[in-house]
């Protein structure tokens, strides 16, 4: 009986001390951000996350639980300890690939590993391009290191299962009674409230919170959820969150104020910026010196001061530009064809008014599911890494910025049927900022200086060709990104971005200070063209007064709410608010994600 007994203790225990050590090893790799820390800080994030830790081993541990249940009846011996032995190994080494991804993406993506990196794997070129080369042997290399370390550690505990051997028909009691303790550990307890991430929350250091949750937890947990959008985010009753978003909402027929336009038709070209938010924009009161094109766009142009993008990743970014649809805090649109296909698209209203439509972009457009959504927005002409040559494919990501730019440059050198929306979005200012290049030393400021003096190359060219007087030039970021790096990822300015619109079909330059996000461009330019966005209904008309002044954003389990009199930052896996100028802003905030999870389990 003991045998067993002390073979399952051993082999749980096993586990609760990798997660342990997983720790400051996952903390000595985002070594910039936490030399700053006390021993203190260290240890009261081991003690903070042994609850999660429990409860993933418990998970781990029930198989082989179930095993020695059965051996109580059979017999161990040889077919006991392959099997223990087989399922450790698989087990050790899915736990391992979790333990080196999580390190390796936290500092690109500033969360705690989830099921993204699953969505990104179909398409496995792209989802590696963001490290160089040296990064990605460093994680092979750490993945080897770590597999072998617990391996070996694992082999040691495993030896105490070679003495489990006859029937023990008195084993089964005890270890029946730890299946229940095991449930409890798993669950977190005997309260209402059950296991989730923000158990493991002691700080307002966000990295400091991060640093103590499970990645195993976190990934598992994440993907139990992933598609069940209409239970998730339930913060009040449906009643009171549909009547808080019906204020929040755009009226229907809300025409616009301010008439910025020359004429109705204009051609319409929308360049989407890798990247780019207004803490690098010199316009925007950003670094100055790394964008001198786009300032002097925004002065020549229509400047909106106060925007914001809505999410934190390309493909949600895309969604929420040219479909006004809000980025979703763990989840994206985009990787759900059936969903995708059923919002509308600013490309397809245009489409229907007559506008000829094409999209640049120097990658590959099966990433994250792009070509199906973009073959729903009405992008029959599309030009992607495919229509280049293998030596204009230079970077790990695609061609060039500067390459897909004379790409379209070309293009509008030949007679166009009019009128118009050609879209391209670019890519170099993305890790790992490969760029042909070299004015500034720090690799992401460099790559967006890098892009800034192509779009410069670009704008000169629209203002001498023949359609500048009839073109409407509009700029924005598919999102942000933090910079200076101790920006963190959930704060407002991380979310600050520049639109400007510029062109002869500008009536003249301007600097719009009404609040608005990315959502809003669909109705806001529509209302320009006298179209009717009504389909667009989480988008406002930015130049009607009437419109409700707020921008929302979505980071990774959590939100953002902006207004013009504060802001909210709320974690909700946590369930903390991170910054709350004023209550009410939370409330609203947490309305607008609960009906945008229903709005989403119906498309």
């Amino acid at each position: 009986m003991k045998s067993r007994l002390l073979y399952f203790v051993a082999y749980y225990f096993f586990w609760v001390l990798a997660f342990v050590v997983q720790k400051p090893v996952f903390m000595l790799y985002q070594w910039e951000t936490s030399k700053s820390y006390g021993l203190a800080d260290w240890l009261r994030v081991v003690w903070n996350g042994l609850s999660m830790d429990f409860s993933t081993a418990g998970y781990l541990s029930v198989p082989v639980l179930l095993l020695l249940l059965v051996s109580c009846f059979t017999g161990g011996g040889r077919w006991l300890n392959k099997t223990i032995r087989v399922l450790g190994v698989v087990l050790l080494t899915i736990v391992v690939m979790g333990f080196v991804a999580d390190m390796f993406l936290y500092p690109f993506w500033g969360y705690r590993l989830d099921v993204t990196p699953l969505f990104y794997m179909e398409t496995p070129k792209n989802a590696v391009a963001s490290g160089t080369m040296a990064q990605n042997v460093a994680c092979v290399a750490c993945f080897v290191i770590e597999w072998l370390a617990y391996f070996f550690a694992f082999r040691f505990v495993h030896k105490k299962a070679y003495h489990i051997d006859g029937r023990s028909f008195l084993s089964a009691a005890p270890l029946l009674l730890l299946t229940g303790v095991l449930f409890v550990v798993i669950r977190g307890g005997v309260t209402v409230s059950v296991m989730n991430a923000g158990r493991a929350y002691f700080s307002k250091d966000m990295f400091l919170n991060h640093s103590a949750v499970n990645p195993i937890w976190n990934f598992f947990s994440s993907f139990a959820k992933e598609d069940n959008f209409a239970s998730q985010y339930r913060f009040m009753d449906d009643a009171e969150a549909h009547r808080l978003m019906a204020e929040m909402s755009n009226p229907v027929t809300l025409p616009a104020d301010t008439f910025v336009l020359k004429n109705k038709r204009p051609n319409i070209v929308v360049f989407i910026l890798e990247s780019f938010g207004s803490n690098i924009c010199g316009a925007a009161g950003g670094a100055k010196g790394l964008t001198p094109n786009l300032d002097r766009m925004a002065a020549e142009g229509l400047f909106f001061s106060n925007f914001y993008a809505n999410s934190y990743r390309t493909d949600r970014g895309l969604v929420a530009i040219l479909s006004a649809y809000p980025g979703q805090p763990v989840t994206s649109l985009m990787k759900y064809p059936e969903k995708s296909q059923n919002v509308p698209t600013l490309p397809g209203v245009l489409k229907q008014n007559g506008y000829d439509l094409s999209f640049y972009y120097g990658g590959d457009e099966d990433f994250t599911n792009m070509r199906s959504y973009l073959l729903h927005a009405g992008f029959e002409k599309r030009v992607c890494d495919k229509n280049f040559s293998s030596d204009e494919l230079s970077t790990k990501w695609g061609a060039y910025d500067h390459v897909v730019i004379n790409r379209l440059i070309d293009d509008l050198k030949k007679p166009q049927q009019q009128p118009f929306c050609k879209v391209l979005l670019t890519l170099n200012s993305h890790e790992p900022f490969d760029v042909p290049f070299q004015k500034f030393a720090d690799p992401y400021p460099n790559s967006v200086a890098y892009t800034d003096s192509c779009l410069g190359v670009f704008y000169d060219f629209l203002k001498a060709s023949p359609c500048w007087d009839n073109t409407l030039f509009i700029l924005l970021p598919d999102h942000a990104k933090p910079y200076p790096e101790t920006m963190t990822n959930q704060e407002v300015a991380r979310y600050q971005a520049p639109m400007i619109w510029t062109g002869g079909a500008v009536k003249g330059p301007m600097v719009v200070s009404q609040m608005g996000s990315q959502i809003d461009l669909a109705r806001t330019l529509l209302a320009q063209l006298d179209i009717d966005g009504s389909d667009f209904v989480f988008s406002k008309n930015i130049f009607s007064e009437k419109s409700p002044k707020f921008a929302f954003y979505a980071y990774n389990d959590g939100l953002g709410f902006v207004t013009p009199e504060g802001a909210s930052v709320f974690d909700c896996g946590g369930n903390v608010s991170l910054r709350e100028d004023n209550p009410q802003l939370t409330v609203r905030g947490k309305a607008f994600l609960q009906c945008l999870m229903d709005d989403l389990a119906k498309r």
